[in-house]
């Protein structure tokens, strides 16, 4: 019994030493055509094991979204390439793993050569000691209406990454009229690209105001439109636009007292979607 199921393999399976091809079967397969096979079912068992495994995760975190931009790295038209990748997967997969758990030091690292431009919100940065403050320009009440400095002061430090963060204090600012916010926020973008034309520019979305800051303010129930208008001209403008809205939505403990401004918590998930969108 055994001697036959030594030949039923050996029939089924075998190399050819001269040409180097192995037969499964009736088929002839080369070495680096299953070199590509073997690569394609670790990508699929990886693609698996990043949803499986955070099926009962919090999938709004960087973890899941992390793990596809290290699979979407593969240079899968060089086999010798992505043999070194999965050669350096493990470490780097208990690297992406923990990418929830970076210290505000990495953040500093990560966001080197960076800057940050908005109000109060984005004064958490580095108030909360995420970010330094040479990475942040922010004021309390911050507005396109009358910060322009602010913003100029920001583009003579020729940063590689622009962060703009605006839009909440002008929605009453500018009394619910979105397309004079946006002519002024186009200007404004404009402005600090002709002073750092090598800078990368991204525009954050305007987070969401709770439902009880709302009802005490009504003006902040203009957010989506504001949002919407904001998108629009990231658009017409190819400026990477940053959608953060699902951060508090999914996160309502994160809110401040006020519903508006928001926990140290919070700047984790909204810094982990930076990095994402701009690639860092």
């Amino acid at each position: 019994m055994m001697r036959h199921g030594k030949n039923t393999v050996k029939n089924i399976f075998h190399i050819d030493r001269e040409t180097g091809k192995i037969r499964f079967g009736k088929l002839y397969i080369g070495r680096r055509d299953l070199l590509t096979i073997v690569i394609a079912a670790f990508v699929l068992m990886f693609v698996y094991n990043v949803f499986h495994r955070n099926s009962e995760a919090d999938v709004k975190d960087s973890t899941i979204r992390e793990n596809l931009k290290f699979i979407s790295g593969y240079d899968f038209s060089n086999v010798a390439s992505v043999e070194k990748r999965i050669a350096q997967a493990g470490g780097t997969m208990q690297t992406v793993k923990k990418s929830n758990d970076f210290s505000k030091t990495n953040y500093k690292k990560i966001f080197d050569g960076c800057v940050a431009i908005g109000d109060s919100i984005t004064e958490g940065l580095s108030s909360y000691g995420f970010l330094s403050e040479e990475q942040v320009f922010s004021k309390v009440g911050a507005s396109l209406m009358k910060d322009g400095s602010m913003v100029r002061n920001a583009a003579k430090t020729f940063p590689k990454a622009a962060f703009f963060t605006f839009g909440m204090n002008d929605i009453g600012n500018y009394r619910g009229n979105a397309t004079a916010f946006i002519k002024k926020y186009r200007e404004t973008i404009a402005d600090f690209s002709s002073k750092s034309p090598h800078t990368k520019l991204f525009v954050n979305s305007i987070s969401v105001p709770s439902n009880p800051a709302r009802e005490k303010n009504r003006s902040l129930n203009q957010y989506k439109k504001f949002n919407s208008s904001i998108r629009q001209m990231c658009r017409s403008m190819h400026i990477t636009f940053i959608e953060n809205n699902y951060i508090l939505e999914e996160h309502p403990e994160y809110y401040g007292n006020d519903g508006i401004h928001v926990k140290p918590a919070y700047y984790k998930l909204w810094l982990d979607n930076m990095i994402l969108k701009a690639g860092l």
